[in-house]
């Protein structure tokens, strides 16, 4: 019988930015175990073209986090709220 690990990826950084009414959420989760961790791009106007990548070290995942940040705040983006 197959086993699923039905425990949730733990949140670990979310930014949520704001533009002419519309919110996006970056965010990152450590996958159960810490043997991967995922950068989520969530429009929220339109959650079905959420983007997800997965990483498999906390660096590499915060790097990517931190440069799509950048290029929002690039495009006009600004951060609207944060978790740490």
């Amino acid at each position: 019988m197959m086993q699923h690990d039905m425990q949730p990826a733990a949140l670990l950084v979310r930014w949520e930015f704001e533009r002419a009414h519309r919110h996006l959420m970056c965010a990152i989760r450590a996958k159960p175990g810490a043997s991967s961790y995922e950068v989520a791009t969530v429009p929220l106007w339109s959650v079905g073209r959420t983007a997800v990548e997965t990483f498999a070290s906390p660096g590499a995942a915060l790097r990517r986090h931190a440069a799509i940040a950048a290029d929002l705040r690039d495009a006009g983006w600004r951060v609207a709220a944060y978790t740490a």
